[in-house]
């Protein structure tokens, strides 16, 4: 009996110190632990502090944004490289007068880990050594890809940087476009989220309109829970494209 208790105990122990090793991995649980704490990604080098917002924000001495631009006490470095891009077109989105700036906004912050050259573990001052996250294709999650000439290819990507409503209005796909107060489909940890709670001044499409970068508010992948992509709605039955996208969905269809 002894021993059968002390074999409980010892489980009992391990479940609790490795514990904490697993926050943040699963969708809602918060940023630490998960795959935008820098300190878990494989090659990056660990905030000496073991901080986790220090890869992203400071309380002193933010930079900033080169364009003018007012962004949330950012410690990392902007993506300097991006000043010419290839926009997304399509038949039935061309953009045009639509577009502003594919990197307004959180986008630009997104891109400053994920332009495939400024380092993601690069905070504080301190250069980083972890450049690149696997190429701009299948399993990697650089986008874009820019090159030393400041170019970038978003072609092949969800468009950013337009006007949400603007594109909702004059929509030459025939109503493939929802209302921005549309909320996201079969909504988990978010409540009443809309698509136009997450468009950056309730109008513009950002990668943040997709994606919570901090692993809060995101929904589970219901489908397939071992896989996080940071997103409001879940991958089964396409949830996250129709919300936006009146495609087969049977809800405000034309």
């Amino acid at each position: 009996m002894k021993n059968m208790k002390r074999l409980l105990l010892s489980a009992l122990l391990l479940t609790l110190t490795a514990a904490p090793s697993l926050a943040g991995t699963a969708p809602g649980t918060g940023v630490v632990g998960s795959l935008h704490d820098m300190n878990t990604i494989s090659g990056a080098t660990d905030d000496p502090q073991a901080r986790v917002c220090a890869f992203c924000h400071t309380p002193h001495h933010a930079m900033a944004d080169p364009t003018g631009e007012q962004q949330p006490l950012w410690s990392h470095q902007y993506t300097s490289y991006i000043s010419n891009w290839t926009p997304y077109a399509s038949p039935t989105f061309q953009g045009g007068d639509n577009w502003i700036d594919p990197l307004m906004g959180p986008s630009r912050l997104c891109m400053s880990c994920h332009d495939g050259l400024v380092a993601v573990d690069q905070h504080y001052g301190m250069a980083g050594t972890k450049t690149g996250l696997g190429g701009d294709g299948w399993g990697g999650r650089d986008i874009g890809l820019a090159d030393a000439g400041g170019n970038a290819d978003f072609s092949n990507d969800h468009p950013i940087g337009f006007s949400y409503n603007d594109a909702q209005t004059n929509d030459i796909g025939q109503g493939l476009f929802a209302a921005s107060g549309r909320q996201f489909l079969s909504n988990t940890n978010n409540a009443a989220l809309t698509v136009e709670d997450v468009l950056l001044y309730g109008d513009i499409m950002t990668c943040a309109t997709c994606h919570d970068v901090h692993n809060k508010d995101n929904a589970n992948n219901t489908a397939a829970p071992g896989r996080n992509y940071f997103v409001y709605a879940p991958q089964d039955n396409s949830a996250l494209c129709l919300t936006c996208h009146n495609k087969g969905n049977g809800v405000d269809e034309f």
